[in-house]
């Protein structure tokens, strides 16, 4: 045989790592929008707590932004990892159990 080989039985073990990674990391954002929701008038009523208060709005949006990112980002790994797998799969398949 020449050239290589795919174990695509691989590729979907490792797509659902990514899809636990990602369910980990929506786990995450939504504890930690109740987090910021919660604790968001916590801030005091000093000049420290109101500087804060001031910048917030703008550290959430990129936090939550970055996350979506990172999300999106495993979503589209595992995707790709099982539609990989399922292509390799096809062709090692004989041809008489294609039709």
């Amino acid at each position: 045989m020449t050239g290589y080989s795919v174990a695509w039985k691989a590729l979907h073990l490792q797509a659902r790592v990514y899809d636990e990674l990602e369910r980990n990391a929506k786990e995450t954002r939504d504890e930690l929008r109740a987090a910021f929701d919660r604790d968001r008038k916590t801030l005091g009523n000093d000049e420290y707590g109101a500087e804060l208060a001031k910048k917030m709005p703008e550290i959430e949006r990129r936090i939550f932004d970055d996350l979506k990112t990172h999300i999106d980002e495993l979503e589209r790994l595992a995707s790709g990892l099982n539609v990989n797998a399922r292509n390799y799969k096809a062709v090692e398949r004989p041809l008489t159990e294609r039709s």
